[in-house]
């Protein structure tokens, strides 16, 4: 299990440097299945299947904690009496190993603490075992029966073991792999059950964006580049791209407001003042902006639709948070079940 966070850890400078610049804000977001919200009173009945009794556990659990803008989203029913109750089941989907061969130099003797005295050559076996399962959940309507919405979520566990097999004098033998890994696969339903109630934890866990609304981070991402020569021959574009990405927001709003003064016309300014507005949450203004940047960038002449595409996903980012928004409040104004926001048409750039 270590490994692949190592490895993800290591990955993180590389995937910060390859990132769009922009201003991150944080946002509420609606469930994966937005007609779930109208249910907050609810129950968690019986899961089927190995480790049923750890998803029961574990998704009532994680409807205990959720929370939305600080306080707990479930336990509240509307005035219409609305109830629901999750069921389901687990199904284990593998049970797989893999056995690598190793060989290193290690200290086998020591005469004292940190004082190697005897170095060997030491030959290892390292067994990763790997458990796969699926959860599926259903939301069903207690007085009626009506099932709301299913959906499925898997979730992995790994255990690893190693043993030295062998150890041998050092005599500048060659480190490393000494025999290609061993791939095995058993009996899913001889699994071990530490490592299917792992997964299945993990699996659950994965329902919390289906059912309920969640904050999450968004970026207002910027374009880089000018689109007109008047913005791409400003020297102060490119000080503002800068600024934006030391992380020096304050600084480089100002500077594309004073950029929009002088060039009232140029998309690419437009577009990162509307990032500017949407990461202070002046989703109206935004709107504004990135419509007004995707209006120019439609009449300039030759330009390619991937040169403007950022605009027009801002804007059919931003028509979407407004719709989230509006859904999200009156969720939370009132227990009963809003109008479910049907999806943001695709905006285009031709």
């Amino acid at each position: 299990m270590m490994r692949p966070f190592i490895l993800f850890l290591l990955a993180l400078p590389l995937l910060a440097a390859c990132a769009t610049p922009g201003y991150d804000y944080s946002a509420r977001m609606v469930p994966t299945f937005p007609e779930a919200v109208a249910y907050r009173d609810v129950s968690v009945g019986r899961f089927r299947g190995p480790a049923g009794d750890v998803a029961e556990s574990e998704f009532a659990r994680m409807l205990d904690e959720t929370t939305l803008d600080g306080a707990h989203w479930f336990g509240i029913a509307g005035s219409d009496g609305r109830r629901g109750v999750y069921d389901g089941e687990v199904h284990i989907e593998s049970w797989e190993a893999e056995t690598r061969f190793e060989r290193k130099r290690e200290c086998v003797e020591y005469d004292a603490p940190f004082d190697c005295e005897h170095r060997a050559i030491v030959e290892t076996e390292c067994t990763e075992e790997t458990v796969e399962v699926s959860v599926t959940a259903t939301l069903r309507d207690r007085e009626t029966g009506r099932r709301v919405f299913t959906q499925t979520q898997g979730g992995g566990a790994n255990h690893e073991t190693c043993v030295d097999v062998a150890q041998y004098e050092d005599e500048g033998q060659t480190l490393g792999v000494w025999r290609d890994p061993v791939h095995s696969s058993y009996s899913a339903w001889d699994a071990p059950y530490g490592m299917v109630a792992d997964a299945t934890v993990e699996a659950v866990r994965r329902f919390r964006t289906d059912i309920a609304p969640y904050d999450a981070t968004v970026r207002a991402e910027i374009m880089t580049k000018g689109l007109i020569p008047e913005e791409q021959n400003d020297p102060r574009f490119q000080a503002a791209v800068d600024a934006t990405k030391r992380g020096e927001m304050l600084g480089a709003c100002a500077q594309w407001d004073a950029l929009a003064r002088d060039w009232p016309d140029a998309p690419a300014i437009l577009h990162n003042l509307g990032a500017c507005a949407e990461a202070r949450g002046d989703m109206t203004t935004a709107q504004l902006r990135y419509a007004r940047a995707a209006e120019i960038a439609q009449h300039i002449p030759l330009l390619k639709d991937q040169q403007a595409q950022p605009i027009f996903d801002a804007l059919a980012r931003v028509s979407g948070r407004r719709m989230d928004d509006t859904f999200l409040n009156r969720a939370t104004d009132s227990p009963e079940m809003p109008d479910v926001p049907a999806a943001p048409p695709a905006e285009s750039g031709s």
